[in-house]
């Protein structure tokens, strides 16, 4: 059977408060149909596209985003829940001029 991936971007840095998971957190999240893998992302540690490769060896589809922020009791989401069909890395534009970013579809 495979498993749900949920991917809980962390903005502004911070940790999870400990004993939350993300299915409590968000009403737009319900009950998964299976096993769930949780994975922290983080800008400078784990970025979303190597949370998206990690999860897909993992066996894990569909993968969900989740952008938040750490306060002291939950985290806050910041933007609704989004289901990813992947997730690229951009390294240059075509004029040649280097822009790191990510592409989310």
């Amino acid at each position: 059977m495979m498993k749900q991936g949920v991917i809980v971007f962390l903005m502004g840095g911070g940790e999870p408060p400990e004993g939350v998971m993300p299915g409590t957190l968000y009403q737009g999240f319900g009950q998964p149909t299976g096993p769930t893998e949780v994975l922290v992302s983080q800008p400078g540690i784990l970025e979303l596209d190597d949370a998206w490769h990690f999860l897909l060896a993992r066996g894990c589809e569909p993968i969900h985003l989740l952008v938040t922020h750490a306060e002291q009791d939950r985290l806050r989401p910041l933007y609704p829940l989004v289901r990813l069909s992947g997730v690229a890395r951009v390294a240059a534009d075509p004029s040649g001029v280097c822009e790191n970013g990510r592409v989310l579809h």
